[in-house]
């Protein structure tokens, strides 16, 4: 059987944007290279459905695995339980099982039960800003004391992506012969019941605390798909530094044929098969990454199934951020033949970051998406729970179905990053027997009617009657189910508007930052912050300030080693600035000085090194950033009085996308000018007074802004005057240290120039 890494790639093209196009309508396909990596078939095909249910039967897979358990994840927890007290999943094949039901300690309990046994995990080595949500791994490369130094249990963590990627893969393969995909971590915050319910006291983390709802939706396979999954599983533990040779062993020691694991089917009990022999495909999303060519089968899968929908698309995600996604489902909906589209999402994508960032990109392409429905194809529904202390039900499911004919599940979330950064695994099946079609639609009536506490019954018969008078009826059997009394305490699914607070939506920073679709680089990161039209300025500015840095420098060396110091002797400079430093009325001056020289448009950069030079390196940080800010407030109150008419006859016309910008976002575009002065400083001031840029903005934006600056610009100083004294490596240091910092903050800044369309 060929290995995923030998398949082509059209990524690797020189045409490679070429290869990301949608087949037309009705005309859905698996194109190993293209959009997957490989079709392999699958004896029996399960999916399993919240957690009570999946890590009921993932124990159930672990307890018969013989030779070769391997984890991959985003987030793994060693303390989670597995099964819990009256779980309607049996929790093993006996009552009177022994075993463990935490992850951790059931690894390490087979592992001493079963000599053969080795055990593989692979983690994402996480961002700093997921720490306190995970689990401290204090043992070294092993979170579980006890078993945690056993010889055949191998963890690594996987930190082999680019910059601000992701390992995303969510997989378990049991000795190669059946192997779990999906969007489960095996996490604390992930078991729940598929009622859903408000009050669930079983639904609490390790240490205890409860958390809210959660859906997910997990796939089981066998065969040549398992091996398969397993094969990707060895390049991804290869790629992250792990020995591949105990992985070879132990998946090459699970030989169905041999006459001790003939009967070791496995498969779980209590996970009924959904579909039996049938092919699938596998797509992955990979990152360019050290030589490595990107592969974005995810992306281009998801194209070709909503350029084939003829009835009907069902979404349940976790995220709807993707540029790319959107365009394609922009485009069905305006489509004279346009199929309807329901789309699951969580009312709110996560905690106040997520709420602050994902949830405002979300907004963009739900506005983009009605403005598109020409035909009134769609309905965007979140799960509502009511009586929950905080948060919401989250939708963590990455589940699509087409035409109640195709079935999609996996890792990848309707986001930027799922399209080319992070690294992604999907199955997708496509049905052409009826028996196989029903499956689907059986399954896709369940999950609605879960999500919405009402009865499948209830979707049929709406469903029917839209088919007997020629309507696809997904949005007809979503409103009978909302119409009908929900039983229970469960969700009920309402229209979600996805609106978010204006200020969040013009406060928000550059999208390709905060859910970027390829790997961060210099490139993208300048073409971001500054915009492409303002590089060439942005290159003359820092060669500009180079010069600067670099006259400095020779003045410096002039007054050390020439006649010119003679003019400037250090102990006589520091002798007559000694008494403005000390005196009582010295700083009360020095910050009326600053601020009168910079609305006389002197250079503040200027100004700050001479306040530095002065007072020293924190008290002249001290009165350049009070300097300024008056400074700044004088300029701004000047133009609010002047009107814009003067200011923009100042400007010269030049000014004008940045008035643009700074009048809808204002906060992140002020520090943007602090830190790269795409004009001078007394102008800017003029302008954010001109056309009313919020107060409150102006000042926190000017403190925040200026203030990176004049750290920089005052090591820079206090460097150059020890300089003057004396060679010393110290002095080198904060000289050095000053002028990274500054050149830094330039390369730093938020888009100068750009403005929202353009």
């Amino acid at each position: 059987m060929n290995a995923i890494s030998t398949v082509p790639n059209l990524s690797e093209s020189d045409d490679a944007d070429d290869a990301i196009r949608p087949l037309p309508a009705a005309a859905l396909r698996f194109d190993p290279g293209r959009n997957c990596a490989r079709v392999a078939r699958a004896g029996r095909i399960g999916v399993s459905v919240d957690g009570e249910t999946y890590f009921a039967a993932l124990r159930q897979t672990l307890i018969r695995a013989r030779h070769c358990i391997a984890i991959t994840a985003w987030d793994l927890h060693s303390g989670v339980e597995l099964v819990r007290p009256g779980d309607d999943a049996a929790p093993a094949d006996a009552p009177d099982d022994p075993l463990p039901t935490k992850l951790g300690d059931l690894l390490t309990a087979l592992l001493e039960q079963r000599p053969n046994l080795q055990v593989f995990i692979l983690l994402w080595d996480y961002a700093p800003i997921y720490a306190l949500e995970r689990e401290p791994l204090f043992f070294g490369d092993a979170p579980w004391g006890g078993g945690s130094e056993h010889p055949r249990l191998h963890f690594i963590t996987d930190s082999a992506h680019p910059l601000a990627a992701s390992q995303h893969q969510k997989l378990v393969v049991i000795d190669g012969r059946i192997a779990w995909c999906g969007g489960f971590d095996i996490s604390k915050w992930r078991w729940d019941t598929s009622a859903h319910l408000a009050d669930e006291p079983r639904r609490c983390d390790p240490d205890g605390d409860p958390y809210p709802p959660f859906h997910d939706i997990q796939c089981l396979v066998d065969r040549e798909a398992a091996e398969a999954i397993g094969e990707l599983f060895a390049e991804r533990w290869e790629s992250a530094g792990g020995d591949p040779r105990p992985l070879a062993s132990a998946l090459a020691a699970a030989d169905p044929d041999r006459e001790d694991d003939q009967d070791a089917d496995p498969w779980p009990p209590s996970l009924e098969p959904l579909f039996r022999d049938h092919p699938l495909a596998l797509a992955r999303t990979l990152p360019s990454y050290k030589g490595r060519a990107e592969v974005r089968e995810v992306e281009q899968l998801y194209l070709d199934m909503i350029a084939a929908a003829q009835r009907f698309i069902y979404i349940e995600n976790q995220y709807l951020t993707s540029r790319s996604i959107a365009d394609a489902l922009c485009r069905a909906l305006q489509r004279d033949d346009a199929p309807e589209l329901v789309i699951v999402l969580p009312q709110e994508t996560g905690h106040w970051l997520e709420q602050h960032t994902m949830d405002t990109l979300r907004a963009r392409v739900l506005e983009r998406l009605r403005d598109a429905d020409r035909h009134d194809r769609l309905r965007v529904v979140y799960p509502q729970v009511d009586d929950l202390a905080n948060g919401c039900l989250m939708v963590h499911a990455k589940l699509m179905i087409v035409d109640d004919r195709v079935l999609r599940i996996g890792s990848s979330n309707l986001s930027n990053r799922s399209m080319g950064l992070d690294s992604e695994c999907d199955l997708c099946l496509i049905a052409e027997p009826a028996e196989d079609r029903a499956a689907i639609t059986q399954l896709r009536r369940m999950l609605m009617a879960e999500l919405g506490s009402g009865s499948v019954a209830v979707l049929e018969r709406a469903e029917r009657a839209a088919a007997d008078a020629g309507r696809a009826g997904l949005i007809e059997a979503l409103e009978a189910l909302q119409q009908a009394s929900p039983t229970g305490d469960g969700p009920r699914l309402e229209p979600l508007d996805g609106q978010v607070d204006p200020e969040w939506d013009r406060q928000l920073p550059d999208e390709r930052l905060i859910d970027p679709d390829r790997a961060l680089d210099s490139e993208l990161i300048t073409d971001a912050v500054v915009g492409k039209e303002n590089t060439p300025a942005l290159r003359r500015r820092l060669l500009l300030g180079g010069l600067l840095i670099g006259l400095l420098l020779a003045l410096a060396a002039a007054w050390r080693w020439t006649p010119l110091g003679g003019w400037l002797h250090p102990e006589t400079i520091a002798s007559a600035l000694h008494g403005l430093n000390a005196s009582g009325w010295g700083l009360p001056v020095g910050v009326s000085a600053f601020a009168i020289a910079s609305v006389l448009a002197v250079p503040v950069t200027l100004l700050i090194l001479v306040a530095a030079l002065i007072f020293g390196a924190a008290t002249g940080a001290a009165v350049a950033l009070a300097g300024s800010t008056l400074s700044a407030l004088l300029g701004y109150g000047l133009g609010r009085a002047t009107g814009s008419g003067l200011v923009e006859q100042l400007a010269g016309g030049r000014l004008e996308r940045v008035r643009r910008r700074i009048t809808r976002r204002g906060i992140t575009t002020i520090i943007t000018v602090r830190i790269v002065p795409v004009a001078p400083f007394a102008v800017l001031n003029l302008l954010a007074g001109a056309v009313h840029v919020s107060f409150r903005d102006f000042l926190i934006g000017t403190v925040v802004g200026m203030l990176p600056g004049i750290i920089a610009m005052t090591l820079f100083a206090e460097g150059l005057l020890s300089l003057l004294g004396r060679v010393d490596l110290r002095a080198v240091a904060l000289l050095l240290v000053g002028g990274l910092s500054l050149g830094g903050l330039f390369l730093l800044g938020r888009r100068a120039l750009g403005s929202d369309g353009e």
